[in-house]
């Protein structure tokens, strides 16, 4: 069918009656009032970014998330990470440190107090502010970052209570800083798809909704260590709310036109008893252990039904307290069709819709992946990243959104309409699971039609970010090799598996040994336990001296993994060539040749495998002789593995 737009079909069905009247607590009531936006105070929908050449970020909060996400950030082009916070300083040293062995430039460390954040966002030299604190603390961080003149991005949720999601609104259009939601999910690869379909009119005029956060976290909040001073599992002794429901909601609200075309007006919550928890306590946690002191009042499974201004429905559940498979529900309905995540197809969704399908059975999503995938997974197919690359997409989305002066695809009024669930199922629970009014947060600016997560293709910016790094081993950011005698620290395949220093020495693969690969002589690298291999994100690399190929030595995991090696001459001008390693399990093709070939790898639990064959390759990309090469810009593809480069005559 025709990809005509579902707004250009449904968008000009706005209802423009009264919104039903809420029997909310007084505070909830109050709340849904907007109130009057101060002298100069004006919108923040449609202002793009002030272009930025660099982005450059502070981090607050190292622990789980904010640490792995040091990582994906400073890969992203044009991104440098310039400062980092932790309340415990030991942890901030430590993400420095990894960023640094990963070749990037140390960044200023800030840490030791609750408010040594404020240093942070004291600097000159932060752009963008990304906040992985508890989540009590996110909203306070959240409006001192923009008052200090910064750009946020704002881990679930941006605040908890409805008095602090207008402050953020306000401050936001105040201050003239966006203060984006960080939520990963947005630009996971079947969501995306989901809200093009959507977009697209499959599904025809989408009138409901269903998405939550079904996660079974009970041994991670009693975990001792894992949620810093208990937390996470503290949250579940103060309140009964829908906590967490934004992995499920933002997606549905995207391809249903929240705040583009419609508005969420009441929410309805209900909730189980507390019982997982202290069910999990007994069986599991030792007497005498402080959980003891603790009593759980937050609800298993607290529902929320939330309507819309047209009269569309929409679903939020959020469980962590029981035992389960992981879910984020993720499904939208309409006229025309359906489309279903967690449905344990091939793929893991299903659609059903017409005219395509008439007999009332489902079709597996994937025969349709690659006619809706959206343009940015598309275009950073490969690229790695944690949660199944959706967390690189993220981070790479907001930067290039800075560095090319656009409008955020997630913007303030998203933010606080996808997190006033929170504060409002507490209202909604109260009253016995009466309804209770949700703000508007865009103060009347919810009917305009405008793109979000369904936006135009566009690139990122040339230039920017720091100098080339010195050399690849600058770049290295795996470990690829181990001894026989110590396996543990090896991840070449993601798996915890590593080739076997000990047989590629006898290989002629030494640490630190020179060895010719065609024609190029090369040096294999030194580290064996270490990092010692770069995979390919894109990292621009100087390499100097002339000659008639560049050639690369490395593996691959998963098919047969490819990708284009820009080369960058001294004058400016550059050449491309496509590269492949195969498998490591796999003989040379592809255009790639054999360096070495050992038997068996070494697993986390030893040396093994030995009725395989694992190996190095070489492959070459033609250059002008006649010119002097500057850089080298490694592929996107993390299923490339570089354990050596140069210039061959």
């Amino acid at each position: 069918m025709a990809e005509i737009s579902r707004r250009s079909l449904f968008g000009g069905a706005i209802a423009t009656g009264a919104l039903a009247v809420g029997v909310g607590s007084a505070t909830s009531a109050a709340a849904a009032v907007p109130p009057p936006r101060q002298t100069g105070q004006t919108t923040m929908i449609d202002v793009p970014f002030p272009a930025h050449s660099t982005v450059r970020i502070g981090l607050i909060g190292l622990g789980n998330r904010g640490g792995g996400m040091s990582g994906e950030w400073a890969r992203v082009p044009g991104c440098v990470v310039t400062a980092v916070c932790d309340i415990r300083s030991d942890r901030a040293q430590r993400v420095a440190d990894q960023l640094v062995a990963g070749g990037r430039p140390r960044p200023a460390v800030h840490g030791g107090s609750a408010d040594s954040y404020q240093a942070l966002l004291a600097r000159t030299d932060v752009d963008l502010v990304y906040i992985a604190t508890p989540w009590e603390f996110h909203y306070v961080q959240g409006r001192d970052a923009m008052l200090a003149g910064k750009h946020v991005a704002v881990e679930l949720p941006i605040a908890t209570s409805m008095t602090e999601l207008w402050s953020l609104v306000d401050t936001s259009e105040r201050t003239r800083k966006h203060l984006m939601l960080a939520e990963n999910v947005c630009y996971g690869s079947h969501e995306l798809a989901m809200v093009k379909m959507s977009q697209a009119g499959v599904f025809g005029e989408v009138t409901n909704g269903h998405g939550g956060y079904l996660h079974d976290l009970r041994a991670l909040l009693f975990n001792d260590g894992y949620y810093t001073d208990d937390w996470r599992r503290l949250w579940h002794t103060r309140s009964t709310a829908s906590f967490y429901h934004m992995h499920g909601l933002a997606p549905v609200a995207a391809a249903m036109d929240i705040n583009r075309g419609d508005r969420f007006t009441t929410v309805n919550a209900t909730a189980t008893p507390a019982r997982g928890l202290a069910d999990y306590r007994q069986r599991f946690v030792p007497a005498g252990h402080r959980s003891w002191n603790e009593t759980y009042i937050n609800g298993d499974l607290v529902t929320c039904h939330i309507k819309t201004s047209k009269g569309y429905d929409i679903r939020t559940a959020h469980d962590v307290s029981t035992p389960r498979p992981y879910s984020r529900i993720n499904s939208v309905a309409g006229t025309r069709g359906m489309f279903e995540g967690y449905a344990g197809t091939a793929s893991g969704s299903r659609v059903y819709f017409e005219p395509a399908h008439t007999d009332h059975g489902w079709r597996d999503f994937g025969t349709y992946a690659e006619q809706y995938k959206h343009w940015l997974v598309a275009k950073l197919a490969g690229s790695g990243g944690g949660h199944g690359g959706m967390d690189f997409i993220m981070a790479w989305r907001f930067v290039q959104q800075m560095r090319a002066g656009l409008v955020p695809d997630i913007d303030v009024y998203d933010s606080a309409a996808w997190c006033a669930p929170i504060p409002l199922s507490v209202d909604s629970l109260a009253l016995g699971g009466a309804a209770v009014e949700v703000p508007d947060f865009t103060r009347g600016d919810w009917t305009r039609s405008r793109p979000g997560l369904d936006s135009p293709p566009s690139d990122m910016p040339t230039g920017g970010g720091t100098a080339p790094l010195a050399s690849l081993a600058a770049a290295f950011d795996n470990v690829g090799t181990t001894s026989e005698s110590n396996t543990t620290p090896g991840n070449f395949d993601g798996a915890g598996n590593s080739f076997s220093a000990d047989k590629l020495t006898a290989a002629g693969l030494a640490p630190g040994a020179t060895f010719t690969a065609l024609g190029a002589s090369l040096k294999w690298p030194t580290g064996v336990g270490t990092i010692n291999n770069a995979q390919g994100r894109g990292q621009v690399i100087k390499v100097t001296g002339s000659g008639s190929k560049l050639v690369v030595v490395g593996s691959g995991i998963g098919s047969a993994p490819s990708g284009t090696v820009t080369v960058k001459y001294t004058d400016g001008t550059t050449a491309q060539g496509s590269i492949t390693f195969p498998n490591w399990t796999a003989p040379a093709a592809g255009g790639a040749t054999t360096v070495a070939s050992v038997i068996g790898r070494n697993r986390p639990s030893g040396y093994g495998d030995t009725n395989y064959t694992y190996r190095i390759f070489a492959h070459s990309v033609a250059i002008n002789p006649a010119k002097s090469v500057d850089t080298v810009t490694l592929p996107v593809n993390s299923d490339l593995h570089f354990f050596g480069m140069g210039v061959a005559p």
